[in-house]
This record gives C-alpha cells, sequence and structure tokens, in this order.
C-alpha cells in the first residue's frame, strides 16, 4: 500500500529529491495506517493537525 498524504492549498510541491514530493504536508500516514483509521480518528488526526498548521510564507519583497 502507498503512503495518504493531505495537504493545504498554501502546500508546496517539489523538492531536491522529487518534483512529486510536498515540500511540507498536513499528513502522512502509511497505507496500512490510513487502512485501520476509523473516520472519527482520521478526522481527528486532522482537525488536530490544522491547528498546529502554520503555513510557510515567502516575501515577495
Amino acid at each position: 500500500m502507498r503512503a495518504v498524504v493531505f495537504v493545504t492549498e498554501q502546500t508546496s510541491k517539489g523538492t531536491e529529491r522529487s518534483p512529486q514530493e510536498y515540500v511540507d504536508p498536513l499528513l502522512v500516514r502509511t497505507g496500512e495506517a490510513y487502512a485501520r483509521l476509523t473516520f472519527e480518528e482520521l478526522h481527528r488526526h486532522l482537525c488536530d493537525a490544522l491547528r498546529d498548521y502554520e503555513p510557510q510564507r515567502y516575501s515577495t519583497d
């Protein structure tokens, strides 16, 4: 199983290692861990991650 990656609109994509990799995803779970989660657990994990989330801000100066 592949990983499950949750991102926001502000999540940057593309790293030195891979153009398909996210720089700072909101939440990442292995496919196996994701398959075991109930909807309630997933919802709680996402809400907790969003509460702690601080998007990276880039200066346009």
